[in-house]
This record gives C-alpha cells, sequence and structure tokens, in this order.
C-alpha cells in the first residue's frame, strides 16, 4: 500500500512538473503582458482611443516576431454595451486590431446560421468579432458537439475563411483566451 501511495505521489509531482513547464514556455514564447497603470500608457495611445468607457484596464504586451523583431504594443481592455471588448494599439498609437466576446447568442444571424450549418447539431458556446486596422470583420465561433469542440473562422458574411488567409498582423487575438 506504501509503495502504491508513493507511487501516485510521484506520478503527481511529475505531471505538476510538467504541466508548469509548458506554462513557462509558452509566456516565454508568447513574450510578456503585463497590467499598467493609464499614466504609464503613451498619449498618443490614450489619444488613439475611441470609446465611451471609463473602466478602462491597460495592458502592455511586449514579445518578439516571427523574425525575432522586438514589438510592443498596449490593449485597452473594457465592457461596452455589456460586451467585454479589448483594442490593441503599436506604441506609436496606430491601432491594430479590436475584439468583442460575446455568448453564441448575440453573434450575428448570418454568423449563428453560417455556425449551425458548418457543425449540425452543435451548441454554440461563444464567439468573437475582432476588427482588423483595415476595418474587416472576421468571427471566431465556438461550438460543442458532446465531447467534441470546434472553432471555425468566418466572414462578416458568413462565409468559412481558413486562418493562412488572414495576415500574421490580423491575427493578433485569435492568440487571446476568449475572454467568456
Amino acid at each position: 500500500m506504501k509503495k502504491l501511495i508513493a507511487f501516485v505521489l510521484v506520478v503527481l509531482i511529475a505531471t505538476a512538473s510538467y504541466s508548469q513547464r509548458g506554462k513557462e514556455r509558452k509566456a516565454v514564447k508568447a513574450g510578456s503582458n503585463k497590467q499598467v497603470e493609464a499614466n504609464e500608457v503613451p498619449d498618443a495611445v490614450k489619444s488613439a482611443f475611441k470609446s465611451p468607457a471609463t473602466d478602462v484596464r491597460w495592458e502592455k504586451q511586449e514579445g518578439k516576431g516571427k523574425a525575432g523583431k522586438s514589438h510592443v504594443r498596449y490593449v485597452a481592455v473594457y465592457t461596452q454595451d455589456g460586451v467585454r471588448t479589448r483594442s490593441r494599439f503599436k506604441e506609436d498609437g496606430s491601432p491594430m486590431s479590436s475584439s468583442k466576446y460575446m455568448g453564441g447568442q448575440k453573434l450575428p444571424a448570418a454568423i449563428q446560421t453560417a455556425a449551425t450549418a458548418k457543425n449540425p447539431g452543435a451548441t454554440l458556446v461563444g464567439g468573437e468579432e475582432f476588427t482588423t486596422k483595415d476595418g474587416k470583420v472576421y468571427y471566431r465561433v465556438r461550438t460543442r458537439n458532446g465531447a467534441t469542440k470546434s472553432t471555425t473562422l468566418f466572414d462578416a458574411n458568413g462565409a468559412e475563411v481558413t486562418k493562412d488567409k488572414i495576415t500574421d498582423e490580423h491575427r493578433e487575438s485569435e492568440d487571446e483566451d476568449g475572454g467568456n
């Protein structure tokens, strides 16, 4: 019995250690992401941020791109009209993208129809509307059918889009947590 308990403890410790190393590797790969006070956000970014929201939380994200080039972006996290929203900016205030996180029933009708046609019998779990700097709107929709989870990307008209059709700069919101 003692050997069994010792074995279980070793397995649990090894699993926890492996899991933690994976999280650390992911954090290093993604760069740093920290909450900052509004007075630490460049004036150009604050001027470019257009929202009536008063309760805004700012994040500073630092990382390296595919070519090893360092980048810094600022993210405004706020709630507008009852929807959790993120707006991303370069240090000079240039807008990059924005995301709105919503439940499945809050998605536009065309997107709901496209998602249920793509995954018959599945339940719409949630979605994200993201707008690129050039104004293109995409929807990332999460569905569940029993234990099977699926995520599909659609354009504003409900046509399925593959990730390779979106440039790296426009893909930023896809790596976020989804926020639901």
